[in-house]
């Protein structure tokens, strides 16, 4: 027999739906993300936080940026026809949100969300984890390559890539060419070096 507990309403719980895991994102210090959220019991999603660094900074999502209306769109040959349902309880909201990203390489993005009784995810699976997986729900989880252009060497480096005709994915393939030639490396070396001279 079960210690656990009856699942009564749908806990809180939402997604990132773009961009997706393990994806390379090449941007100028902003990368865009998309998803979901819902809440059960007749409770309406009011806030929604999204990380870049698995959980420590949140960054919450405009209102203006959540959708307060469900549209369909109907396809009757040949006619196509949207029409929008007014917002209701038990439905979801879709929300987009621009997060500024200054750091580099794999990232992991999160998010929560908070409904109209005050209830949220918890951050990692294992503060409401149980043996027989009774609502289990915390926040999702992508990680994601982050380039980011705004800094000069990367720039650079991207365009270096650009001008060979290459592409910077995947991330595995060596490049054709040398990343730093004899000299330069030597000039850097001279210039700082490890021991002192005398």
């Amino acid at each position: 027999m079960s210690n656990g507990f009856s699942i009564q309403n749908m806990p809180v719980s939402s997604a990132i739906i773009s961009p997706s895991d393990k994806q390379v994102i090449i941007h100028d210090g902003e990368i865009e993300v998309k998803g979901w959220s819902y809440s059960g019991g007749g409770n309406w999603v009011e806030r929604v936080e999204v990380s870049p660094d698995g959980g420590h900074v949140w960054y919450a999502v405009d209102q203006e940026n959540m959708t307060e209306k469900v549209t369909f769109t109907y396809v009757l040959q040949p006619l196509v026809l949207i029409q929008p349902v007014e917002q209701h309880y038990y439905a979801w909201r879709l929300w987009t949100i621009k997060v500024p990203v200054d750091a580099q390489g794999w990232l992991e993005f999160c998010v929560r969300t908070w409904d109209s009784s005050n209830n949220t995810e918890p951050t990692f699976v294992r503060s409401a984890w149980n043996w027989d997986l009774h609502v289990t729900s915390s926040c999702h989880r992508v990680k994601l390559y982050s380039v980011n252009k705004s800094k000069p060497e990367t720039a650079k480096r991207l365009a270096e890539i650009e001008e060979k005709g290459e592409t910077f994915e995947p991330l595995t393939r060596p490049l054709e060419w040398e990343l730093e030639g004899k000299e330069e490396y030597l000039a850097r070396m001279r210039k700082y070096p490890r021991e002192p001279l005398n």
